[in-house]
């Protein structure tokens, strides 16, 4: 994994993949920083989906163009002037976007892309060792930048034996939260991945916390909800739950 985000779920994958049906055809339709995907056994057949323009291009070019991207990763100064050039001015190539990018998401202080942060000149210098192994997981794999309400228009799982090797992973931006670099998701936004999810006719789990919100929604659409852990920090405690479509083993 060579991006850094608040929110991936890196600590706590192996907590949610126990609980994953076995299946070939994986689909994550907000992949963000790979948390889940990078820290599981991966799939005969993968679909990867991000909205954000910004990750599809990184993880485009990563594949693509993988040994100029680090040596255009290499050659870029971790320095104040360019950071603050960054933070107002957007890049049209893509190497470069992609490398602004992944500086200011791994850079930001507190994990925000806004204020550099010093002393962690070894993480720069790791990325080489990070890049194979990141590019031998996303080989053969489908990559989309699209609207989630809009993945299952594109993909072709239509029969029962197809669904039933089929399996849906979702973290999406949580109701009411702000990442720092999209709004969370709004009320409407939750009713309809419930629905998408649910006429998929595919088994699904989907991350969250305890919101009152989408523990209705899941009693409304009779899914189950299983505790992952507590996270706790200074402002509340908040409990990370994993919505499914299917019942989890409670001897998991």
């Amino acid at each position: 994994m060579i991006l850094n985000r608040l929110g991936n779920k890196k600590r706590i994958a192996s907590l949610i993949y126990q609980h994953f049906p076995p299946h070939d055809l994986y689909i994550e339709p907000f992949f963000g920083a790979g948390g889940m995907y990078f820290f599981k056994p991966k799939a005969k057949y993968n679909i990867l989906n991000d909205l954000d323009s910004e990750v599809y291009n990184l993880y485009q070019v990563v594949r693509n163009f993988g040994e100029q991207f680090l040596e255009e990763w290499n050659r870029t100064p971790l320095h104040q002037d360019l950071w603050d050039h960054w933070k107002k001015n957007e890049e049209p190539d893509p190497l470069v976007k992609a490398v602004r990018f992944l500086l200011r998401s791994n850079f930001g202080f507190l994990g925000k892309p806004e204020t550099l942060r010093f002393g962690f000149g070894g993480q720069k210098l790791r990325l080489d060792e990070k890049l194979k192994a990141t590019n031998e997981l996303l080989e053969g794999v489908s990559f989309m930048n699209t609207d989630f309400r809009g993945i299952f228009r594109k993909v072709a799982v239509k029969t029962d034996r197809e669904k039933q090797r089929a399996f849906i992973y979702c973290d999406p931006p949580y109701l009411d939260t702000d990442n720092n670099y999209s709004a969370g998701f709004k009320k409407k936004d939750c009713e309809d991945l419930f629905d998408v999810l649910q006429t998929s006719g595919i088994k699904w789990a989907m991350s969250e916390f305890d919101h009152p919100y989408i523990l209705e929604l899941a009693t409304r659409h009779g899914c189950y909800v299983t505790e992952i852990v507590t996270r706790k920090a200074l402002k509340a405690t908040r409990v990370e739950i994993l919505v499914t479509n299917f019942q989890i083993s409670q001897n998991k």
